[in-house]
């Protein structure tokens, strides 16, 4: 069973899943080319569900990037 490594989140503040090594740039990338949704994030970074604990992070985060940069999920 994998959990969140809540250090190794704290050491480096780009690492979105820690179970994945999945990080902002890589939901960034997703973004831009019009995936925003965390199941399809993952899939395109090309990571497995594991634990969940960050689904919550990448659904905030690609509302908090699409937000910055003027894009909508339409």
């Amino acid at each position: 069973m994998f959990i969140m490594d809540t250090q190794r989140k704290e050491q480096d503040p780009t690492l979105v899943c820690t179970c994945n090594d999945l990080y902002i740039e890589e939901i960034r990338d997703a973004i831009n080319i019009g995936i925003y949704d965390y199941l399809e994030i993952m899939q395109y970074s090309d990571t497995l569900l594991r634990c969940g604990e960050c689904q919550p992070h990448v659904e905030i985060l690609v509302k908090e990037i699409l937000a910055t940069t003027n894009k909508t999920t339409d």
